[in-house]
């Protein structure tokens, strides 16, 4: 099933699991959810492996984690956001709360909040952000482009 220097779905979960949990929380919002949400991600990619391409193991994860995310979203038709870990993209400003931020990003299409958490709080460069999203590199710079202009305009 694997080859010899191909990743193992073990070391793929050895080398993510606290940073796609870390992902989880921030979507979700909520410890439960993101524990539920983490489950999800890595019982899809147990399935679905080995990954599309190799040595792009992170993003494809991503994108799982970001599918899975927005399905649950839907689902449950709430908005996710966890006001603490957003500090890292909150716009420098005295008068700016965590609350008012977070309310902004509520607020977003699930799409460009996605975006906007990969890019602003994960720190992803924009090639991952278009994998985990499955769209172009253009397009993942268009949602997080958006989802800032949406912030910054919510919040001023």
């Amino acid at each position: 099933m694997v080859e010899n220097d191909a990743l193992t779905f073990g070391e793929l979960l050895e080398r993510h699991e606290r940073e796609l949990f870390a992902y989880a929380i921030r979507l979700s919002g909520q410890r439960a959810d993101a524990e539920d949400l983490y489950q999800d991600t890595f019982l899809a990619a147990f399935r679905a492996w080995p990954p599309p391409r190799r040595g792009n193991e992170r993003a494809w994860l991503y994108k799982i984690a970001t599918n899975r995310a927005i399905d649950r979203e839907r689902r449950a038709n709430r908005v996710v956001a966890n006001v603490e870990d957003l500090a890292l993209a909150a716009p420098q400003r005295d008068d700016v709360t965590l609350l008012d931020l977070a309310g902004a990003i509520e607020h977003l299409p699930a799409g460009q909040r996605a975006a906007f958490v990969l890019r602003k709080v994960q720190g992803l460069g924009y090639i991952e952000i278009a994998v985990a999203l499955d769209c172009s590199e253009e397009a993942a710079r268009a949602r997080v482009s958006e989802a800032l202009k949406k912030v910054k305009a919510a919040v001023a």
